[in-house]
C-alpha cells in the first residue's frame, strides 16, 4: 500500500487574517468540548487574540516632525 503524501502547510504567518481567525476559532471549540451554540463567540474571541498578536509583532516606525 502507497504512502499517503502529506501536504506542508504553510506557516501560520503567512495565511490571510480570516483564515488564522478561522483555524483559532476551531481550536476555541474544539477545547469547549465541540459543543456548538457559541460559534460567535469563539469566533470574535479569535479575532481579538489574533488581531492583538499581530500589532504586538509589528514594529511601530513613529515619524518624526522636521
Amino acid at each position: 500500500m502507497p504512502a499517503t503524501a502529506r501536504v506542508k502547510e504553510p506557516p501560520i504567518e503567512t495565511l490571510p487574517l480570516e483564515e488564522r481567525i478561522r483555524r483559532r476559532a476551531y481550536e476555541l471549540y474544539v477545547q469547549r468540548g465541540n459543543e456548538s451554540g457559541s460559534e460567535l463567540d469563539d469566533w470574535l474571541h479569535a479575532e481579538e487574540e489574533i488581531r492583538r498578536a499581530s500589532s504586538e509583532q509589528t514594529p511601530r516606525v513613529w515619524a518624526r516632525k522636521a
